[in-house]
């Protein structure tokens, strides 16, 4: 219940900083906490699966090819007031996550926030199969300074980092 209550002052902590009104994009299963926050507080959610079902694959290509295909298939004109991404992300190599933050920046409304973690570490590893990304903060600055987001907020926390992200 304790993580329940942390991860709800994080979406509560992104929510307060959205525009009132608009359309926020969760990566999360379905169901899940954030949506129903978002839904109470009165915006629109667009959900995109990113349910695993394929035993016998590794686990990271699943998530990078189910990344990639979801952000191919949003449209240019399709806008978001916020995209909740949380811990999305982690299983993506350094130039997925770059086209993936890119494709954010191109779907967000102006002003629009991005929230995501990225696992904090000096180096990528692979355990139980699956590949885990790793940025230290100035690696995270170095890359979200290959895009046009700027950063709003920037945590560290014991094994990742959070991020707010401004188009």
């Amino acid at each position: 219940m304790l993580e329940a209550s942390i991860k709800l002052e994080e979406v509560d902590k992104f929510e307060s900083k959205l525009m009132k009104h608009g359309k926020v994009l969760t990566l999360k299963p379905k169901g899940d906490l954030a949506d129903s926050f978002f839904l109470n507080k009165g915006h629109d959610v667009e959900h995109l699966k990113m349910g695993n079902n394929r035993h016998n694959e590794v686990y990271e290509e699943i998530v990078k090819e189910k990344v990639i295909k979801l952000m191919n298939g949003l449209k240019e004109k399709e806008r978001f007031i916020g995209i909740w991404a949380l811990d999305t992300l982690f299983h993506l190599d350094r130039l997925d996550i770059y086209y993936v933050l890119n494709k954010f920046y191109q779907i967000l409304v102006e002003k629009g926030l991005v929230y995501l973690s990225l696992r904090c570490g000096e180096e990528d590893f692979l355990e139980n199969g699956e590949w885990h990304t790793c940025f230290t903060k100035s690696g995270i600055i170095d890359l979200i300074g290959f895009t046009d987001f700027s950063i709003v907020e920037i945590e560290n926390k014991k094994d990742h980092i959070d991020l707010i992200l401004k188009k």
